[in-house]
């Protein structure tokens, strides 16, 4: 009876220690919880804020990029109907042209979409330039032609 009793103390002291180790430990828990749950919650409202911003910046390059080549293939177009149009001006044009068509609209991975995109951009300037036209396209800027 004896072995009985010593068994039963040493299996309260060791329920009385788990006990406290739990309470004791129990701060420790909760903050690795918070963090995995708020890490779990910083990650999902992170690809959400991403695809979000993603979408929005990837349609303004696009709408420039589309704004573009527009007007480069009127601008194409008209001055083959009124004939003779300034060599420079159709280097310009051609120049302006092929950039767009190897500008990476599919690859958003690519390193060097926007240092494409300041050629562009460029380019543009020197083509209105040559031409007379004041024109931009841009958030801080008015869209249209003025003469």
């Amino acid at each position: 009876m004896a072995a009985s009793t010593d068994h039963e103390k040493i299996s309260r002291n060791v329920e009385i220690d788990d006990l406290f180790h739990d309470v004791i430990m129990s701060e420790e828990k909760s903050q690795v919880e918070g963090f995995t749950e708020g890490r779990a919650e910083g990650e999902r409202r992170g690809l959400v804020d991403g695809l979000s911003l993603g979408f929005e910046k990837g349609a303004a390059i696009g709408s420039e990029v589309g704004f573009y080549r527009g007007y480069v293939e009127t601008l194409q177009v008209l001055s083959m109907r009124e004939g003779e149009a300034k060599p420079r001006i159709q280097k310009s044009l051609q120049a302006l042209a092929a950039m767009l068509s190897r500008f990476p609209v599919a690859d958003v991975m690519n390193q060097t979409l926007f240092d494409d995109l300041e050629k562009i951009r460029a380019k543009f300037k020197q083509v209105t330039s040559l031409l007379g036209i004041s024109m931009s396209y841009g958030a801080d800027k008015s869209k249209g032609v003025s003469f």
